[in-house]
């Protein structure tokens, strides 16, 4: 009867070990659950800008939005232009730091200076990233023609595409579920707009925010 009494209470301590021990892994963060079952899909929010152009004040304005949302991630499509751009950007919160990526636009001339001093806090993985977050496949340029876009976009190989370039802002959802988004321009030199996007990749869609 002891003996039967003995067992019952270490399977009742493995069960409950078992439930302490639940991980898993959001924004390169481990966080443990009681139970699997409580687990939810994580909203992964990634901010996205391109062609701030040296334009400081809405990259002020930019990065307080992005602060303010909390975003998960960032990704800059290209053309940041000059390296001392760094000090507006560097009052991003630390966590988006981490996780803030670049891609080179074509009026980012001196990319080895742009690369020594904002990747201190960015990313700059050159013309294009491929990258994962938390499962959803990312696809970023600067400047892809229309068929490129098309094509990557239809090839089903990532979730989300992303580009910049033309200074207009884009939102389209394919068929087969991929999202193309432009988040048009940061500067609003070109079409006196100046915009910013933030993906949701629980749902898969994206908003553009007007600065």
């Amino acid at each position: 009867m002891e003996e039967t009494i003995k067992k019952k209470k270490l399977q009742k301590k493995r069960n409950s070990t078992k439930k302490k021990d639940h991980k898993f892994i959001y924004n390169n963060f481990f966080f443990n659950c009681t139970s699997i079952k409580k687990l939810k899909v994580f909203v992964l929010k990634i901010g996205v800008i391109s062609d701030t152009h040296d334009h400081l004040p809405n990259i002020k304005k930019a990065v307080d939005i992005f602060n303010e949302k909390n975003i998960d991630a960032l990704i800059h499509c290209g053309d940041f232009v000059s390296p001392f751009t760094f000090r507006v950007f560097d009052d991003l919160i630390p966590s988006i730091k981490n996780n803030f990526y670049g891609v080179f636009g074509n009026n980012d001339g001196d990319r080895v200076v742009l690369k020594e001093i904002l990747g201190q806090i960015c990313h700059l993985v050159g013309v294009e990233l491929i990258s994962e977050f938390n499962g959803i496949r990312v696809y970023a340029t600067h400047m892809p023609n229309k068929e490129t876009v098309d094509s990557i976009a239809k090839s089903g190989n990532f979730e989300i595409v992303l580009y910049g370039h033309t200074h207009s802002s884009l939102v389209k959802k394919y068929d087969n579920g991929v999202l193309v988004v432009n988040p048009g321009e940061c500067c609003g030199y070109l079409s006196g707009k100046a915009t910013i996007a933030i993906v949701d990749t629980h749902i898969v869609n994206a908003e553009i925010i007007e600065l």
